[in-house]
């Protein structure tokens, strides 16, 4: 007889219980089935810091959002939500921006609706779209990849361009959304599924083939490598980052070289090139170039002969350096990539085991402020004294000592490249002498402006210090 009455008055306690926990349940649910989010499919040596930056998203969101326990686990073939993008589906992936592109071409490339490519990038005025700079786009397996293939010269038909390749003039219409095969315009870039060449260089003119800029984006510190692909003969002319640039002519085209100073300001780097030929047709290229930070750090204060930071010393002695790397040789002298400067001992390698600082650190003397950077790379044979070598051929163009540099030579190894060695005990070599990789040049000292014997080894190209190291890893040209 009580129970009844004792479930009549439990039923309203129990009614609101439950309604309590609803909230909670519908919580539980929608994160069991979250808000549709894009994916990245990570791909072999990519790291979540890597990840983040490309996508422009911060690092913390990432393993929030994938409910990441440990980032070191992230392995190849992982798939990785992308926050920020909440209503947009399917899997992201990032392409370098080359010279050339515009939002028009980017459209027609990678088959995206300008709104969706505007939004997922988050560009607010065309001019954001610098060369070496992300571009982030959306995959579909619909869609096959296309390639820059060319653009029109004047008074030449889709047909005329497609006829030496042999492909399908209806497969471009329809690969770059014309109306016709004559609805393309002079000038027009157009793309195709077969892949003719490097994503990283555009056929902009009839007057030039491709230009590509390597590195790209661009580096403080780093050698620009510009390369203008042609079968003509033609005059050229051009800036980068406020240098002009000198161009020497190689098998398929021209050439030129351009250190990006160390403290330059990372951001949009300006490039220009003017070409002409014979005939005097023009073409003229300028777009915003990508600077990345080089990433330096910053040694402790030195302390040193105060004469030796005194700028009435330093400012003649840079002067003079300047001067004599100014000269522009239009002979190329050397072949391949250089040669090590000293010898290492056995059981070492030259880097890090006998390097004592690295280019590019910026530097504070007697604690004062970090307004210079080291200039090079200092080399000590691991404590060893040893023989320094000419990394490649070259002309001697000065050796003498110096206030600073002690007792300094500078090779001149043509097309604007300069290798220099400092704090030298012994120098032999005279200006005016022909060199040869791996020729004795001097001697391992402590002259100048030094804490211990060591070679301070500098690389100057068209008129701006460099890492040297990228000249011992690397081909120039």
């Amino acid at each position: 007889m009580y129970y009844p009455l004792r479930l009549s008055k439990a039923l309203p306690n129990l009614l609101l219980a439950i309604l309590l926990l609803l909230p909670f349940q519908a919580v539980k649910a929608q994160d069991e089935h979250p808000i549709e989010s894009p994916v990245y499919i990570v791909q072999p040596g990519d790291t979540l810091t890597d990840i983040a930056f490309r996508f422009g998203v911060s690092f913390t969101d990432i393993v929030q959002l994938n409910q990441i326990t440990d980032p070191n686990l992230v392995s190849e073939g992982m798939e990785l939500r992308i926050p920020g993008m909440e209503g947009v589906s399917g899997v992201l992936t990032t392409a370098v921006i080359p010279l050339g592109q515009n939002m028009r071409n980017l459209i027609r490339q990678y088959q995206m609706p300008e709104d969706l490519l505007v939004s997922i990038n988050r560009i607010t005025s065309p001019i954001e779209l610098f060369a070496g700079s992300n571009l982030i786009v959306l995959q579909s397996d619909r869609q096959n990849v296309l390639y820059p293939q060319g653009s029109l010269a004047d008074r030449e038909s889709l047909l005329a361009m497609v006829a030496g390749s042999n492909a399908n003039p209806w497969a471009f219409v329809l690969e770059n959304d014309l109306a016709s095969p004559s609805a393309a315009l002079p000038g027009e870039m157009l793309f195709h599924t077969n892949q003719n060449g490097d994503q990283s260089v555009i056929a902009l003119s009839p007057l030039v083939e491709s230009i590509a800029i390597t590195p790209l984006p661009l580096i403080q510190g780093s050698t620009a490598n510009i390369h203008i692909k042609t079968d003509q003969k033609l005059t050229l002319s051009g800036t980068l980052n406020g240098y002009n640039l000198h161009f020497f002519p190689v098998e398929d085209g021209y050439v030129a070289l351009q250190g990006i100073h160390a403290m330059a300001t990372p951001g949009p780097a300006e490039f220009e090139l003017a070409v002409s030929n014979s005939s005097n047709q023009v073409f003229e290229v300028q777009q915003n170039v990508l600077l990345k930070s080089g990433n330096f750090a910053y040694s402790p204060s030195i302390p040193v002969d105060p004469a030796t930071i005194d700028e009435a010393n330093t400012k003649p002695e840079d002067e003079q350096v300047r001067q004599i790397v100014s000269a522009v040789t239009p002979e190329k002298m050397w072949e391949g990539p250089f040669i090590e400067p000293i010898d290492v001992p056995a059981g070492y390698t030259m880097v890090p085991d006998c390097r004592t600082d690295s280019f590019g650190n910026r530097r504070s003397y007697n604690n004062g402020p970090y307004n210079s950077f080291h200039t090079g790379i200092d080399l000590s044979k691991c404590g060893l004294p040893g023989e320094i070598y000419a990394p490649a051929a070259g002309t001697v163009v000065f050796s003498g000592p110096l206030i600073v540099r002690g007792n300094y030579t500078v090779i001149d190894h043509g097309w604007g490249v300069f290798t220099a060695y400092g704090h030298q005990s012994e120098v032999f070599v005279k200006t005016g002498d022909h060199v040869e990789a791996g020729q004795v040049i001097g001697m391992i000292g402590a002259t100048g402006r030094v804490d211990g014997p060591h070679l301070h080894w500098e690389v100057w190209v068209n008129g701006v210090l460099v890492q040297p190291l990228d000249w011992i890893y690397q081909t120039y040209p």
